[in-house]
């Protein structure tokens, strides 16, 4: 088993960036974050600079989500946060239903896989609830990692996503375990499907972590799309969530 390390996807604070990007990254240090995962928003700091205050803050940068076009182009900007944060992955996902756009994202994953492996940077495709929808009897998620080369292409699972699908996580987890460097950890309420901070839902969220312990994972990151608390606040609660997890 390996040690992995405890992350928040920024999207989870997005309001809350606004307002005080370096306060709120000093807050998450505090509550127990190791590495934060990038959305778009920089803090309208240049790569050096950002760097400098991700030490300075003791985080870490566990990843960073662009768009597809943006990561199939060699001189995407995104790549200069990459390599002076110390990034070792950079994400997207497809919007959209499913198995329509199934042949445009296996070509997106390819193209942006070549270019990230060129670079030194893994790539991962982070995955919906929509990807679960079959094509020919097999998930189109299954159809999209079959299609790639597996050195070039990784998996940032998004267990709750997987659950509202009606798939089983923890099988998600081991049937892609030599390639899914980052989890997603994800909760909602059963009841009415609304997000909710980790461990007050229904996904079984410890399975998920022991699953993930026998993979080549390094980061568990906390998202939550809408919080009903302020958003601190929540990721207050599931980071300390996580920490129990993994007995920190």
């Amino acid at each position: 088993m390996k040690s992995m390390k405890i992350g928040i996807q920024l999207y989870t604070v997005r309001e809350a960036l606004t307002a005080d990007y370096r306060g709120i990254l000093r807050e998450l240090a505090k509550l127990g974050c190791e590495g934060v995962e990038f959305a778009g928003n920089f803090g309208g700091m240049e790569p050096a600079e950002l760097a400098a205050f991700l030490r300075e803050s003791g985080l870490a940068c566990c990843g960073m989500h662009s768009s597809a076009a943006e990561l199939a182009d060699p001189a995407g900007r995104i790549y200069d946060y990459a390599r002076a944060l110390g990034a070792k992955h950079v994400t997207f996902s497809c919007c959209g239903e499913y198995p329509g756009i199934l042949e445009g994202c296996i070509r997106d994953c390819a193209a942006a896989g070549k270019v990230a492996a060129s670079k030194g940077i893994g790539f991962t495709y982070h995955n919906h609830a929509h990807e679960f929808a079959k094509q020919d009897g097999v998930p189109c998620l299954d159809r999209i990692f079959a299609a790639t080369d597996p050195r070039e292409v990784g998996a940032e699972l998004d267990v709750c996503w997987a659950a509202k699908a009606g798939a089983d996580p923890v099988k998600y987890i081991g049937k892609y375990r030599n390639r899914l460097p980052q989890l997603h950890m994800k909760d909602f309420n059963a009841a009415d499907g609304s997000f909710t901070e980790l461990g007050s839902g229904c996904v079984d969220l410890a399975a998920c972590a022991e699953a993930a312990k026998e993979s080549v994972c390094e980061w568990l990151i906390y998202e939550q799309d809408a919080c009903a608390r302020p958003p601190l606040e929540s990721a207050g609660l599931s980071l300390a969530f996580l920490r129990k997890l993994l007995s920190r």
